[in-house]
């Protein structure tokens, strides 16, 4: 069976994947009006008050350099831009999204989130340490990079266990496992299910490919999740049977990656002075998480 056929058929009817939160997409619709003003974003938000209740807190943590008190969602959009209440509205809406827990002791949803914020994380901090040109799309292609596996665990609970064990037991890469358990891999679910919402190809191909063979044109946001996944990964930010010492200097991502940058980068250099700053990510992370 063609894999877009085998997708269909996993999930449709019951098992069919979750649509976008409205909040989320009529927040998304507004912020590309340049005369959108704050009070329309905040009647849009409003609907939803315990969105409002994490946003006012959020705004409120160290995560942000909080100055003042913020009390009102018009200061916080303010406060923290437009951008970054995207990015805390999507964070809020998957963690709802997928909420249902299964019992599966080597799996645990909370070290999941831990994994994709880092890699997010991570992300723009490569962003910033190689002088890229500013991407919105970077944040979000790392926070989702590994939801199908979300959508494996919540509607195919069992083979999901099976697919874990035999990373667990006998050492086998997740999408490999999950190819021999289920036919096909967290990527093609994830991009399947970014389809379906309506993320552009910017955000969907890194789901697709940052565990396939690179080659010379993969493109550049494809590479920066390769590289970020890896960084979680050896930060420690994954469950602890999935922990790994990376050889992220010798990785081809970086080859891509030196390919879009001005002049020449020290990668073993910039690989150490990036996990200097590890613990700084997973305090963030951390913090993030409570208040999700």
């Amino acid at each position: 069976m063609r894999k877009e056929d085998l997708l269909k058929k996993l999930f449709s009817g019951n098992k069919q994947l979750p649509s976008l939160p409205q909040i989320f997409v009529e927040f998304n619709k507004l912020i590309r009006d340049p005369y959108t003003s704050n009070k329309k974003i905040s009647e849009v938000i409003m609907k939803d008050q315990s969105m409002v209740v994490k946003i006012l807190k959020l705004s409120n943590s160290a995560i942000y350099g909080k100055r003042y008190e913020i009390n009102n969602l018009n200061s916080a959009i303010t406060y923290i831009g437009l951008e970054t209440l995207r990015n805390i509205i999507l964070q809020i809406s998957l963690v709802r999204m997928f909420e249902t827990k299964h019992n599966i002791p080597e799996f645990d949803i909370s070290t999941f989130w831990k994994h994709s914020l880092g890699t997010a994380y991570f992300m723009t901090l490569l962003e910033k340490k190689m002088k890229l040109v500013h991407d919105e799309d970077y944040y979000i292609a790392g926070l989702i990079h590994d939801i199908g596996k979300l959508a494996i665990y919540q509607f195919y609970p069992e083979e999901f266990e099976k697919i874990i064990l035999l990373q667990v037991r006998e050492n086998v890469v997740d999408y490999e496992a999950e190819e021999r358990i289920l036919g096909l891999t967290h990527c093609e679910v994830g991009y399947f299910l970014a389809e379906r919402w309506n993320f552009s190809a910017k955000v969907k191909d890194p789901i697709r490919y940052h565990h396939k063979k690179f080659h010379q044109n993969v493109k550049l946001i494809v590479a920066l999740t390769r590289i970020a996944n890896m960084f979680s990964k050896t930060a420690g930010l994954c469950f602890d049977w999935d922990f790994k010492i990376m050889d992220i200097v010798n990785d081809i991502a970086w080859q891509i990656l030196k390919d879009n940058v001005k002049g020449k980068i020290d990668i073993e250099f910039l690989t150490f002075e990036i996990m200097d700053e590890k613990q700084a990510i997973i305090d963030l992370v951390n913090e993030l998480l409570l208040s999700l």
